[in-house]
């Protein structure tokens, strides 16, 4: 069950990468920031990365319009810039159908990209809350418990750390639960921001924001626009 999960994650997040990798070629370490595959989301870091252009070729589609669930005020609230305009992606990854938003504002490091994951269609569908809860549901223990899986996570990441050259970034910290959002969330910091992850019922979505800013700045922004997905999705 655990590689099987640890497949899943590998696919929903690579197709992300995929996407910003193969977008326009600004190097900005403020853009947006997509995870790097891992066995887990403790794992995975955002490295600064190019933004998503490629519009979708799978005839997919999902049942949430992505680019819906927010607006040009919206972004206008957190990033100061209006929507320039919106890419949508879906596609089917194993039996979860991923949609995903690149809102492109002015600044091109100043974007947005949302990701929901929903089930697939047919008796073949995955559940979104049980792969949620195999991904998150060791981060959310009682104080010690949770500072004993950072600890252990801290290790590994230390142990998994390059030598110096080689060109690698290290691990990123493990999941931050985040209180009073969807039915439960959690925040994955690196070292150029991070990505917010929320649950409500049986869809979640991540939501990375680009720009200036520091971590608990984009935690803040990514927060605001969160609320207005959860309105609307």
């Amino acid at each position: 069950m655990r590689s099987r999960t640890s497949a899943i994650i590998f696919g929903i997040f690579l197709f992300g990468l995929f996407l910003v990798t193969n977008g326009c070629s600004s190097t900005d370490t403020n853009a947006p920031a997509n995870p790097t595959p891992g066995s887990s989301p403790a794992t995975m870091t955002s490295p600064a990365t190019t933004v998503p252009a490629a519009p979708a070729t799978s005839a997919v589609k999902a049942k949430v319009d992505v680019c819906a669930l927010l607006t040009s005020d919206d972004l206008k609230s957190v990033q100061g810039e209006a929507l320039k305009e919106a890419q949508r992606s879906d596609r089917r990854d194993g039996a979860f159908i991923v949609a995903q938003c690149y809102y492109a504002l002015p600044t091109t490091s100043n974007s947005v990209v949302l990701n929901v994951t929903t089930a697939g269609e047919g008796q073949g569908g995955g559940n979104p809350k049980q792969f949620w809860e195999d991904t998150f549901g060791k981060y959310e223990g009682g104080d010690k418990e949770k500072e004993r899986e950072r600890e252990k996570e801290r290790e590994r990441a230390k142990q998994a750390k390059p030598k110096e050259g080689e060109g690698e970034e290290e691990e990123g910290a493990p999941p931050e639960k985040v209180s009073g959002l969807g039915d439960e969330s959690f925040w994955l910091a690196s070292r150029v921001g991070g990505a917010l992850y929320v649950l409500k019922k049986d869809v979640f979505f991540r939501i990375s924001v680009g720009g200036a800013g520091d971590e608990k700045a984009k935690l803040k922004k990514s927060k605001t626009l969160a609320q207005q997905v959860l309105k609307r999705i």
